[in-house]
């Protein structure tokens, strides 16, 4: 279960949300930044990999394409032939892409 309620201080913690402006009256709502605990399942996951001591590149987990899919037909009623899932090594790069498939060429 997630803390929503559970106040967590994330100053001098290099947060860019909390540090950028600290000393000012600044409000930091220009950021997407949560500062509440991640979900324990995710915390865990993320301590069994940091256990091996290689953080090499790695390739999507085996079942991922099909929980994807499955979260789009149960929350948007929407159907995704897995062809159309394509894995990039992050979100600028997406934004990139999708730039330049639906942007016309004169304002990429």
């Amino acid at each position: 279960m997630t803390e929503f309620d559970k106040v967590l201080s994330r100053k001098e913690t290099a947060s860019t949300k909390w540090d950028k402006y600290k000393g000012t009256d600044i409000l930091p709502f220009w950021v997407a930044d949560m500062d509440f605990p991640v979900a324990k399942p995710i915390q865990q996951a993320l301590e069994k990999r940091i256990a091996h001591p290689v953080y090499g590149y790695t390739v999507a987990p085996e079942g991922l394409a099909e929980a994807i899919i499955a979260h789009l037909k149960n929350t948007y009623h929407w159907q995704v032939d897995p062809e159309w899932i394509v894995w990039l090594p992050g979100v600028v790069p997406g934004l990139a892409v999708s730039c330049r498939a639906f942007c016309p060429d004169n304002h990429r």
